[in-house]
This record gives structure tokens, C-alpha cells and sequence, in this order.
């Protein structure tokens, strides 16, 4: 199918995912989408829907990591098999039901990166010291969730604190409560994102003592955007163990 034919309709207000997700979603149920369709170039789809490449950029990432579309090289095309045990209603509800998780972890892409970078060029041996600790006793409560989510606040409070600049700081003491609960969602549903998280964890606190801003804002967003994926594939699973009756 022609990309420039797809039957999308202009978005009055840019919603980020929402009913950019619902129309696909919509396009791919009722068969003008089938499996390997292509969707055009983000740039097009932009235009024709009438909101920014970015908007289309993250709606689109949803899409992937849902299962609704896969990338073939650069194009993103419907996923084969998408029409059969899937149910996307579901899948959808449940992103709502998960959105202000999935917005937490956008805002810390945006402001914890940098705030590491920051930590790197200004921390002072008492900072370091503290964000160790925060690590050593992470190692030492894998097993006990509710410890392990508390020294993990502290790691990152630490790191604000280590950035010398207050209203950083202030942001993120503001944000425990809802950084703590969608934490917790992810390490309760997750086998494995302890192990990974205290990895990236170690790789940041190495590149704050050594000074290096660069590699501290990469790891931390390395570090979030694993726990973005996990976030995905979470939602993902429970949808296919309501489809199968796992």
C-alpha cells in the first residue's frame, strides 16, 4: 500500500501516543494494514497527521515495542502475525493503565543523563563516597526488593546532590514517590533487571569518580532506556499470557 494513501486523519492537538496509536491500531484490525505493509516516512506521516516528526517518532516506538510494527533496515512496517492471538484493545489499556510510569521514565531520560554529567565534573569525595555506598548495598539486597528500591533512590539522590544544583536536587527528591512505585512495577515483574540495573548503576558511579561527564550521561541514559525496554516487554508478555491463558 502507498504510504500517501493510508486513510489517516489530521490531529487537532498533538497527543503523544494516544489516537496516533488508535488509528493504526484501527488500520491494522480492519485490514488496510496487513502484515508487511510499510507506513511511509516518519516525515510524511507527520504531515499528513499534522503533528511533529517526533510526536510520530515516539508513537511509532510504542507501536514496536508492542508488537504492532517492527523495523525492516529504516522502514517500520506491520509485524507479521500481528492479527492472530493478539488482542490490541488489551495492549492498549494497559499502556493507559502504565502511562504515568512510562512518563516518568521519559522525564528521566530528559533530566538524569545530564544530571550524571554534571555530578561527574562537580562532585567532591564525600559525594562519592556516598553514591559507594549506595552501590555496595545494592549488591547486598538483591534479594529484598523493598531495600534494594530504597538504596536505589539514594543512588540517584546522591548523584543530584553530587550536581551542585539545587533545583535538580529538589526535582528529585519531588519525583520518589512516583520514581519508587514505577521502580518497584518493573523489578517485581522482572527476572533480570535487578542484575542489569546494579551493572549500570557500578558503570556510572566508575565514570563520576574517574570525572569523565560524557560517559556518566551515557551509561545513565543507557540505564534508563533498559529500564524503558523492560517496561515494554513487561506489558508485552502480560498480553500474551491473557491470550494463551498463561
Amino acid at each position: 500500500m502507498a504510504a500517501n494513501r493510508l486513510p489517516l486523519k489530521p490531529m487537532r492537538r498533538v497527543l503523544v501516543s494516544d489516537e496516533i496509536i488508535e488509528q493504526f491500531k484501527n488500520l491494522i484490525l480492519d485490514g488496510t494494514l496487513k502484515p508487511g505493509d510499510g507506513l511511509g516516512s516518519e516525515t510524511n506521516l507527520a504531515t499528513q497527521m499534522n503533528v511533529g516528526r517526533s510526536t510520530i517518532r515516539e508513537a511509532l516506538k510504542v507501536l514496536i515495542h508492542l508488537g504492532f510494527i517492527e523495523r525492516k533496515g529504516k522502514v517500520a512496517v506491520v509485524a507479521e502475525g500481528v492479527g492472530g492471538g493478539m488482542q490490541p484493545r488489551e495492549i492498549i489499556e494497559r499502556f493507559r493503565a502504565n502511562r504515568n510510569f512510562l512518563e516518568m521514565i521519559e522525564v528521566r531520560k530528559i533530566i538524569e543523563p545530564d544530571i550524571a554529567a554534571m555530578a561527574a565534573a562537580r562532585h567532591e569525595a564525600g559525594d562519592l563516597d556516598l553514591i559507594r555506598q549506595a552501590v555496595d548495598a545494592m549488591k547486598e539486597t538483591l534479594g529484598d526488593i523493598n531495600a534494594f528500591l530504597n538504596h536505589d533512590y539514594k543512588f540517584h539522590l546522591y548523584i543530584a546532590q553530587a550536581s551542585r544544583n539545587q533545583i535538580l536536587i529538589e526535582i528529585t527528591r519531588g519525583i520518589q514517590d512516583m520514581l519508587k512505585k514505577s521502580q518497584e512495577y518493573v523489578l517485581r515483574q522482572s527476572d533480570s533487571i535487578h542484575h542489569r540495573s546494579l551493572a549500570f548503576h557500578t558503570k556510572i558511579f566508575k565514570a563520576i569518580q574517574k570525572g569523565k561527564p560524557e560517559l556518566a550521561e551515557k551509561h545513565m541514559f543507557g540505564h534508563i532506556e533498559d529500564i524503558e525496554s523492560e517496561m515494554y516487554a513487561i506489558l508485552k508478555q502480560a498480553n500474551k499470557d491473557t491470550t494463551t491463558g498463561g
